[in-house]
């Protein structure tokens, strides 16, 4: 089912298909017994009401059509008699404002599907990566400690959603969505613009960093260099001329930052960032690594409600940024507190 077929009343039933896991050779035997002992349990569940939300929206659709061209239709036989200025756009107006309301209740039931999964199937998938790891909206990353790694454009409102946090190897990590925006004047309006939007990631780490060492994306050297977001910081230059063109560095220690950019470190980071469109940045700070990856998309969101409430494509695909997570603190050796 797509949505035109759903507009059009094409039979709403359950689909009991699979998506099929999808992990490496090595761990597909372990991840598939988790997947049926934790999941697929639920999946019959959330299958039949995956079902029964959309019914419930479309039946709600249909009715909220019927009473929005009744409406309209009496509003314009009554447009000549209205005392306006400028009747057709009150009219104009008054429709688009009245499509709110109906939105509103139109997509509540899917909407409390959604939030249904996000509260039981989530934390389970994150279960996967170790006991300790949780999933909720409600916590979140200090904004002030973001700000001081010099990783943030400049914004002037800041919104958290989905977090995770958990360890690997007594690494912890923490995951939060977040959505950066500013005011910008043009002309006589002003309008909100988003700076970013994607993940933050932060990485403990067991070595002593002596150095503040920022990696961001090369929006040309001078741009960069000018900028006052890295004052203190220093220039650095790397042999890798690929890199230099995808990247500036700049960092408070030379060497230490050169320790720390390896060729397989910056080949994990950039597997990673192919996952989010290529958009990424990070920095060394504090004994942590901040990764700053931008995404159009939500992260922790479920596939098209049109899909099967088997959940193994979500779980696929979360495992995949995991590893590659993983891999990045197994590069670093974060858990070692020697190397530097």
């Amino acid at each position: 089912m797509n949505l035109f077929s759903f507009l059009f009343g094409a039979s709403i039933k359950p689909i009991r298909n699979t998506d099929h896991l999808v992990a490496a050779p090595s761990e597909i035997d372990e991840f598939k017994q988790y997947y049926q002992q934790h999941l697929e349990p639920l999946t019959s569940k959330f299958e039949n009401a995956r079902v029964a939300s959309l019914k419930a929206c479309r039946q709600r659709l249909y009715l909220c059509a019927a009473i929005y061209i009744g409406i309209a239709i009496l509003a314009f036989m009554f447009m000549p008699y209205l005392n306006f200025s400028d009747p057709l756009m009150v009219y104009l107006i008054g429709l688009v404002l009245l499509t709110l309301p109906f939105a509103w209740w139109v997509f509540r039931p899917i909407k409390h599907y959604k939030t249904d999964v996000k509260q039981k199937i989530y934390p389970l998938i994150f279960k996967y990566f170790g006991h300790d790891f949780i999933f909720c909206k409600e916590h979140k990353m200090s904004l002030s400690a973001l700000k001081a790694s010099k990783l943030l454009p400049y914004y002037e409102s800041a919104s958290f959603d989905d977090y995770v946090q958990g360890t690997y190897k007594n690494i912890e990590i923490a995951i939060n969505e977040l959505q950066l925006t500013k005011q910008v004047k043009r002309d006589k309006s002003t309008d909100t613009v988003t700076v970013f939007k994607g993940v933050m990631i932060e990485l403990s780490s067991h070595k002593d960093f002596r150095g503040h060492t920022v990696v961001v994306k090369n929006r040309g050297g001078l741009v960069n260099f000018l900028s006052d977001s890295f004052k203190g910081l220093e220039r650095v230059k790397l042999e890798d001329p690929i890199f230099e063109k995808q990247f500036d560095v700049f960092s408070t220690d030379q060497i230490e930052a050169r320790y720390l950019l390896t060729v397989t470190f910056m080949e994990r980071l950039q597997e990673l960032s192919a996952s989010f469109g290529n958009k990424i940045q990070c920095a060394f700070y504090r004994n942590k690594l901040l990764i700053m990856l931008g995404s159009k998309e939500n992260r922790f969101e479920m596939a098209s409600i049109f899909k099967a409430a088997t959940f193994e494509y979500e779980f696929s695909q979360i495992n995949k940024e995991m590893k590659q997570l993983f891999a990045i603190v197994d590069v670093l050796q974060l858990d070692s507190s020697t190397g530097l």
